[in-house]
């Protein structure tokens, strides 16, 4: 009986062994997709071209606010088709990395974090890498582009949140995100009102200057809806001190391309030509007719203008 006992339990745990490795591993939402563990940061990312063994360049693209690697769906294919090895990444808590309250959100910080991925991804390669940034993600491509100069080939903005000098963000907002009471009002409020289906909707509608259909709200909402968003979005403000100081004169070594929509309603063009003034070797390209994402609604042209200055620095 003892014996059948434990056949018993051996059966058992060999059925729920490979359920239990199963259930712990991340989804894959892409065919291409990739996950990287980085100081305890779990970090999505996609490749093309990854097994190129003689790639044009190396290009990293980060999106912007609530973006992810969906972001980029109108760019990537021409980027690998003329050659270049091709990494998207979602910036944590965004997309399909993960959701932390303690990761540190300043533009210095989230540099220093993909610096890491790129190294683990190319090992003893050292090729220089291409950096383009949209929005926020800007921000963050700029702050890795000064916090590693010799490691870059070149930096694209779009439309991005630049800047001089990195500062913390202060203001009324962020003081109340960080009080307990305040926070917990502002999650309840995103998670009910901000993200839904109509407000991405809303949102994308000013952006692109036209409604989006139903399939790419539900691309960019469904990640939005995972567990913990809400929180780890508001942390964006609460917990974002800088941990390097950076300033833009660092960017003199560096080729830069700077593509503003020149109806952008979220981040207006005069914050480009303010960045251009102080980057005098940068190229200031602006879109007609385009708003805060060009590279989605104006994607031949952004796709012609990118692969222009790429193949003239690579």
């Amino acid at each position: 009986m003892s014996h059948f006992r434990s056949l018993i339990l051996i059966l058992i745990s060999l059925t729920l062994f490979p359920w239990t490795l199963k259930s712990q591993e991340p989804e894959m939402p892409y065919l291409n997709s990739h996950f990287m563990t980085i100081d305890s940061i779990l970090v999505h990312y996609r490749d093309w071209n990854g097994t190129l063994r003689h790639p044009k360049g190396k290009i990293l693209l980060i999106h912007g606010f609530i973006g992810s690697t969906y972001s980029w769906r109108m760019n990537v294919e021409a980027l690998a088709a003329d050659g270049y090895k091709v990494i998207a990444v979602d910036l944590p808590p965004f997309g399909y990395s993960g959701r932390s309250l303690t990761f540190n959100q300043s533009q210095s910080n989230r540099g220093m974090l993909l610096w890491q991925m790129l190294d683990s991804i190319d090992g003893p390669d050292t090729t220089r890498w291409h950096l383009c940034g949209h929005s926020m993600g800007g921000g963050t491509a700029e702050a890795m582009a000064l916090l590693r100069p010799r490691c870059t080939q070149s930096l694209t903005l779009v439309d991005a949140m630049v800047f001089l000098k990195n500062t913390n963000m202060e203001s009324q907002f962020t003081i109340l995100t960080r009080q307990k009471t305040y926070n917990q009002i502002m999650v309840g409020f995103m998670e009910k009102s901000l993200i839904t289906y109509n407000s991405v909707r809303k949102g994308f509608k000013k952006n692109y200057r036209y409604n989006p259909d139903s399939t790419v709200v539900m691309n960019y909402l469904t990640p939005l809806l995972k567990e913990g968003t809400a929180g780890c979005v508001l942390n964006v403000w609460a917990n974002a001190k800088e941990v390097v100081p950076l300033h833009v004169d660092s960017l003199k070594t560096v080729p830069v391309l700077i593509v503003w929509g020149n109806k952008d309603r979220t981040i207006y063009l005069r914050n480009g030509k303010r960045f251009a003034k102080h980057v005098p070797h940068s190229e200031l390209i602006i879109i007609n007719r385009a708003g805060h994402d060009p590279m989605e609604t104006h994607p031949d042209v952004f796709n012609g203008i990118l692969l222009s200055f790429l193949n003239r620095h690579h």
